[in-house]
């Protein structure tokens, strides 16, 4: 897939089908000069696409906990594991 635009690399950062999506995110921001962080920014604010800190996968809003800074899977992954 081409990307052209911001909105295409979300698309392709949310993908399921990309597994390389934190590498994309990195080459991107190298090829564009933009500071990594502030690139993330950007994605989460205008396009719906959120960094997981657990897993380094890029989510939508309704799958990312803001106050973990984790995708959903990862808080539910802590919470078992402190049952223990």
């Amino acid at each position: 897939m081409d990307i052209d635009t911001l909105e295409d690399l979300a698309k392709e950062l949310k993908s399921d089908e990309n597994e390389n999506a934190l590498e994309l995110f990195k080459e991107y921001a190298k090829i564009n000069k933009i500071d990594e962080e502030e690139l993330e920014q950007i994605l989460s604010k205008k396009y719906d696409c959120f960094k997981c800190e657990s897993c380094d996968k890029f989510y939508c809003y309704d799958e990312y906990s803001f106050f973990d800074e984790k995708c959903i899977y990862c808080c539910d992954t802590d919470t078992e594991d402190e049952d223990y």
